[in-house]
């Protein structure tokens, strides 16, 4: 085989990559399932940050009261399995570019472990191309949310409240 066929949009992928491709494809296909199953969007909690009280998973949020980067996006990619992109982008401004983004690797990924050749091969380069930007832009959303949230005093409050406010004031 000529050198430049083997790096060509169509090379042939190891075992190993298949295997790993075939993991990628399979966890965001359980993770896209669990964003159609049956619940009503009235039921999650409504805006970042506020309504997740002690029930958050998130480890930032209960140790510190301060909703994470990524606060929102879990349901944010519930509401885009249940076709609502308005109540996507209320929970989190980017959930729906990460949806598709993830949509989009899902399927590569799944082609890849299927076929043992690369498909989709400008994608590649897309996505790559897209986490930088991706990232600036979560840190963007993120500066302006926080911002919003302690214009209130919703932020101070809920710092007060947590674990790490109250261990702050006990040892001032």
């Amino acid at each position: 085989m000529d050198p430049s066929e083997a790096a060509g949009p169509n090379r042939t992928v190891r075992r190993s990559d298949r295997v790993f491709h075939g993991i990628v494809a399979a966890g965001l296909a359980v993770m896209f399932a669990a964003s159609v199953r049956p619940m009503d969007l009235a039921d999650l909690p409504p805006t970042f940050g506020a309504g997740n009280g002690g029930d958050s998973i998130c480890l930032l949020w209960r140790t510190t009261g301060m909703p994470c980067p990524t606060c929102g996006v879990t349901r944010s990619f519930y509401a885009m399995g249940h076709g609502a992109p308005g109540a996507a982008v209320a929970f989190h401004p980017l959930g729906p570019v990460l949806y598709a983004v993830f949509a989009i690797v899902m399927v590569r990924s799944a082609g890849i472990a299927l076929l043992g050749r690369t498909w989709l091969e400008r994608t590649a380069r897309v996505l790559v191309w897209s986490i930088p930007a991706l990232a600036v832009a979560m840190l963007v959303t993120y500066a302006v949310r926080m911002t919003l949230f302690f214009s209130d005093g919703t932020g101070a409050q809920a710092f007060r409240a947590s674990p790490l406010g109250r261990l702050i004031s006990l040892l001032s």
